[in-house]
C-alpha cells in the first residue's frame, strides 16, 4: 500500500492500485474501472494497475512499482531467516528463541484466506486480532463460537483498533492506564473515546474491538459478550462503555440488559440511539459516551474552547469528508438531530480505497476530494477530522493543510466563502505531535473544535443562522 501511494503520486499518474488477485478484489477493481481486460490472475498473486496520462508514464510507474518491490535488503545477522509463513511456523520461532510465549496473533490476510489462519491460532491457544475484511458472515459466526468455547477474544474480522494490556493494536492512540474498559464495535469511534478519556485524566484499562458486525442478529454479540465478561472480572476496569452503531433492537435490549447485570457502572455509545440515563446510560454520540464515563468517574471532560464562530457563508450546504468511519457517522448524527440535511464522506470505505492506502495511513487520498469542495458553488461548510496514533500517518496535518487552502482560494476567486471545520483525535502522547498537528490545520485556515462533535454542531449553527446573525 506504500509502494502504490508512492507511485501514484508521480507526474501523469492517475491512479495506482495494489491488491491481492481474490475474487473479491478483482470485483473491486472491475466496479472501480481500474480492472485490465486481460488480466488473469490467481488468488495469491500481487496485482498492480496503473492509470496514466499515457502509456509511457504508466510503463515507468509499473518499472517503479516493480523495483520498489524486489529492492528487498538482504537479511543479516546470526539469526538472518525467511519469516514465518504459518502460526506454527511462528510458535516454533518464538519457543526456538526462548522469548515469552506468545498469546495473541495479528492477522491480516486477505478475507477470503483469514478464517484458515484465525482457525489456526485459535486452536493453537492464541487470543486474535484480525484486521482483515471480506471475511465471510458465516465464518465469522463459526470461528468466534470456537473462541467463545475457549474464552479466547476474536478480536473481528474488520477490526481496526484494539489495546491490550497496554498494547496497541492497529491504528490506536496513546492514551494512559486507567480504570475504563472499551469494547467497541467501530474503530475510530473508540479511538475519540478513549482520547477524550484520556484528556479528561482518566484512562484506559483494556480497549477490546469485536468488529462491526458482532452486534448484528447473525453474529448475536457473541464477542461483545465475552469481553465484558472479562472486563467483569479485571479488577483494574472501574467503569464500563460499549461503542457501537445502533444494533438490531433485539440484539440492543440484550445489550442493555447485560450491561445492567455487569456489576460495574456501564454506558451504551450506541450512535444515532436517543440518550437515555437508567440502569445503563445510554449516549447517542461519542462525545456523550465519554462524558457519561467521566461522570461516572466523578470528573468531567476537560475540552479545550472552541473557535469563535464566523459569518455565515452564503452557499448554506454542508460537505463532510472524513477518515474515519464512526467520526463521519457521529457527525451525520449531530447534524441531523439539529435538522441539518449534510452529504457525509467516509474516505475510508472500500468504494475509495481500492487498491489505496486508508486515508489514515496516506492522508494524500483525501486532498483531491478537499480540493474539488473549493470548486462547489452549493458547499459553503466542509468537515473533516484528522486522526492520529500509531498506524497513522506521521504528518497527516500537512496534505490537508494543503487542500484546505487551495479550496478556500478556489471558492474566494468565485467570490465564495468556504468555512473548514475539523477537529484532532488523538492524544498529547501521540507520535504526531498533537499540538503540532493542530497548529498545522490552524494556519491553513480551519476552525479547529475540541471534539468531532463539537465540530459538527459548529457547522450546524453555521448553516442555521443568517448571515448577519454571526457577523
Amino acid at each position: 500500500m506504500a509502494l502504490a501511494s508512492t507511485v501514484e503520486r508521480r507526474d501523469g499518474v492517475v491512479r495506482v492500485g495494489a491488491v491481492m488477485g481474490t475474487p473479491a478484489n478483482i470485483e473491486i477493481l472491475e466496479r472501480s474501472d481500474m480492472r485490465p481486460a486481460d488480466l488473469d490472475v490467481a488468488p495469491d498473486d500481487l496485482v498492480i494497475v496503473v492509470r496514466g496520462a499515457d502509456d509511457d508514464i504508466v510503463q515507468e510507474a509499473l518499472a517503479v512499482a516493480e523495483e520498489g518491490l524486489t529492492a528487498v535488503a538482504a537479511p543479516s545477522g546470526p539469526r538472518a531467516q525467511v519469516a514465518p509463513q504459518t502460526i506454527a511456523e511462528a510458535l516454533a520461532v518464538a519457543e526456538r528463541d526462548g522469548g515469552a510465549p506468545a498469546t495473541l496473533a495479528a492477522v491480516s490476510t486477505p478475507g477470503t484466506y483469514a478464517p484458515v489462519v484465525v482457525e489456526q491460532a485459535l486452536k493453537a491457544g492464541l487470543h486474535v486480532f484480525c484486521f482483515s475484511d471480506n471475511v465471510p458472515l458465516a465464518e465469522e459466526v463459526r470461528l468466534k463460537q470456537l473462541a467463545v468455547e475457549q474464552r479466547l477474544l476474536l478480536m473481528g474480522p474488520d477490526c481496526g483498533t484494539a489495546i491490550i494490556d497496554g498494547v496497541p493494536l492497529g491504528f490506536a492512540n496513546v492514551v494512559a492506564p486507567g480504570p475504563v474498559g472499551i469494547v467497541a464495535a467501530s474503530g475510530t469511534g473508540a479511538q475519540e473515546v478513549a482520547s477524550l478519556v484520556d484528556g479528561a485524566g482518566s484512562g484506559v484499562s483494556q480497549l477490546i474491538g469485536v468488529g462491526g458486525r458482532d452486534l448484528s442478529v447473525e453474529v448475536g454479540g457473541r464477542m461483545t459478550d465475552l469481553a465484558l465478561d472479562l472486563l467483569a472480572q479485571d479488577e483494574a476496569t472501574r467503569v464500563v462503555i460499549v461503542v457501537s452503531k445502533p444494533p438490531a433492537p433485539e440484539v440492543a435490549q440484550r445489550l442493555l440488559d447485560r450491561l445492567a447485570g455487569l456489576g460495574k457502572p456501564a454506558v451504551a455509545c450506541l450512535l444515532g440511539m436517543e440518550d437515555a440515563d437508567g440502569p445503563v446510560t445510554v449516549r447517542g454520540t461519542l462525545e456523550g459516551g465519554a462524558a457519561a464515563v467521566a461522570e461516572l468517574l466523578g470528573t468531567s471532560l476537560r475540552l479545550a474552547e472552541a473557535p469563535p464562530l464566523p459569518p455565515a457563508p452564503s452557499a448554506r450546504g454542508v460537505l463532510g469528508l472524513y477518515t474515519g468511519g464512526t467520526l463521519a457517522a457521529e457527525s451525520a448524527v449531530v447534524l441531523r438531530r439539529a435538522g441539518v440535511t449534510a452529504e457525509i464522506l467516509d474516505l475510508g470505505d472500500d468504494e475509495f480505497t481500492t487498491g489505496r492506502p486508508h486515508p489514515m495511513i496516506d492522508p494524500a487520498a483525501r486532498s483531491e476530494h478537499v480540493v474539488a469542495a473549493g470548486a462547489r458553488r452549493d458547499v459553503g461548510v466542509l468537515l473533516v477530522d484528522l486522526v492520529l496514533g500509531h498506524g497513522a500517518s506521521t504528518d497527516p496535518a500537512t496534505p490537508l493543510a494543503d487542500a484546505v487552502r487551495e479550496a478556500i482560494a478556489t471558492a474566494a476567486a468565485d467570490g465564495r466563502e468556504l468555512r473548514v471545520l475539523g477537529s484532532v483525535c488523538g492524544t498529547a502522547a501521540d507520535p504526531q505531535g498533537f499540538d503540532a498537528q493542530r497548529a498545522v490545520l490552524e494556519e491553513a485556515g480551519v476552525l479547529v473544535h475540541p471534539s468531532n462533535a463539537a465540530a459538527a454542531r459548529a457547522a450546524a449553527a453555521l448553516v442555521g443562522a443568517t448571515p448577519e446573525e454571526n457577523a
